[in-house]
């Protein structure tokens, strides 16, 4: 499956990544590692290393960035967020 986003959805995510790299969500670091991560997505869609590099840019934006094993942490909770919003 392949997905290609809209202009409009690539321009609602930069401005995304423009707010989160000028005003990170320090008060909730998972948040802010998924909205950069889906941003890059969006950005992307066809080169996720380009996407990687992305989400981990905005994450250094943080005052406390998250370490790897958080990273795993913020994936999991993202597949739980997708697979509620599938089944509900």
């Amino acid at each position: 499956m392949r997905f290609k986003p809209t202009k409009q959805q690539q321009n609602e995510a930069m401005v995304g990544v423009f707010e989160l790299y000028h005003t990170p969500i320090n008060e909730n670091r998972y948040d802010h590692y998924i909205y950069s991560f889906l941003n890059a997505l969006m950005l992307y869609p066809d080169d996720f290393k380009q996407a990687l590099e992305l989400t981990s840019k905005l994450n250094k934006q943080l005052i406390q960035p998250l370490t790897e094993p958080e990273k795993e942490l913020a994936y999991q909770q993202l597949s739980e967020r997708w697979t509620d919003d599938l089944f509900n």
